[in-house]
């Protein structure tokens, strides 16, 4: 791979950047298919997700504030497919509150780069985008909870509307930008998106850890998830809101020693400890639960949210537990899994958001869908 020049060619990326140590493309130009020219910068993020590699830098293509991402993967959905056709059916459906909570993508091109191990095409994607802010520069409760109620907005209209859903809600995805001072919750990072009743509709729990739903990360050989569910991404949301207002203050990450969910971030915690952490949090008390000063209005909708799920773990035990003394079998049958008995459902996540964000919340009692 020959850096030197300032021009680079789309033949310096045909491999996965995963095992390059450091970014080695900041200050190059590349020439995108339709002939303009992409300036890279420096690097952003990068991520492995069963053997799908994604790298993320800063670009400048004719303007500054953009990002470019790429993704080598196999055939499978990517962000322009989702996000185009979400937002021209939301168009068409005069909808258009929906294009704020959904990423600008300003250009999209790919290149076959080889074959997988079962000889399917191996294609590496580029797609570059207006830059967006993470979640975690928020630094008030009233943004924060506005930024939340939209990518919960956003989610759920994805999910009735399109029949589209997400899977992979973490950090990475999780953004905002500012319209006319107002924050808007821009949902992003669609590689692992599925269309509801597709063949390939399995679960992967492939996020970062600390988001994964409990029943994914330490399946129940009794109960195996053979699908993944909505409110898996309603517990991943749960999880962030948590992280940001525990973690963050003045937009930057407190001292590993201040952080009361510190250990869902170690890397050498197994998948049982994660389980163990996440259900005592869900179903156990509000001890650990201390938002930072700036978050702290956000204690009781993090506790009500929290009460869902509580409820609905309960509501699923004592069923089984019933089940098994009737029939002596072990088993969940008749049981609504999919909303833990009906507690945790887009309705009533949403109500507790009405509910329970701060009042400073702009968008709180919009009657906006």
């Amino acid at each position: 791979m020959d850096t030197d020049s300032d021009t680079v060619s789309f033949s310096d990326f045909e491999d996965d950047l995963e095992q390059v140590p450091d970014w080695p493309f900041d200050s190059c130009t590349l020439i995108l298919s339709d002939g303009r020219s992409l300036d890279l910068a420096d690097s952003i993020s990068r991520s492995t997700h069963n053997g799908q590699s994604v790298y993320v830098c800063r670009g400048r293509l004719g303007w500054d504030g953009i990002v470019v991402k790429w993704t080598w993967s196999q055939t499978r959905m990517h962000d322009l497919q989702v996000v185009e056709s979400a937002a021209n059916f939301a168009r068409e459906c005069g909808e258009n509150w929906v294009l704020d909570h959904l990423p600008n993508i300003v250009h999209y091109e790919e290149r076959v780069t080889g074959t997988g191990a079962r000889g399917e095409p191996r294609i590496m994607h580029l797609l570059v985008q207006e830059e967006l802010y993470s979640i975690t520069e928020l630094t008030t409760a009233g943004e924060l909870g506005e930024a939340f109620l939209g990518l919960f907005k956003c989610y759920r209209w994805l999910y009735e509307r399109c029949r589209i859903m997400h899977r992979n809600i973490n950090f990475n995805n999780l953004m905002y930008r500012r319209i006319d001072d107002r924050v808007y919750g821009v949902l992003a990072g669609f590689d692992l998106a599925v269309v509801l009743n597709e063949p390939s509709y399995k679960p992967h729990p492939e996020n970062t850890l600390a988001f994964v739903a409990c029943d994914l990360v330490e399946p129940s050989p009794l109960f195996p998830v053979d699908q993944y569910l909505y409110r898996f991404d309603l517990e991943s949301l749960l999880y962030a809101l948590v992280l940001v207002a525990c973690h963050y203050e003045h937009g930057m990450l407190i001292p590993p020693e201040k952080q009361p969910f510190k250990c869902w971030h170690q890397v050498g915690s197994t998948d049982r400890d994660m389980y163990l952490e996440k259900i005592h949090f869900l179903t156990g008390g509000l001890g650990r639960w201390k938002p930072t000063p700036q978050f702290s209005s956000l204690f009781w909708l993090v506790g009500h949210l929290r009460e869902l799920f509580k409820h609905g773990i309960s509501a699923r035990d004592k069923f089984r537990y019933r089940k098994e003394v009737e029939t002596g079998v072990v088993s969940d049958d008749g049981f609504d899994g999919d909303t833990l008995g009906g507690h945790v459902t887009f309705e009533t996540f949403e109500a507790v958001l009405r509910n329970k964000l701060p009042p400073s919340t702009p968008g709180r009692a919009s009657a906006e869908p």
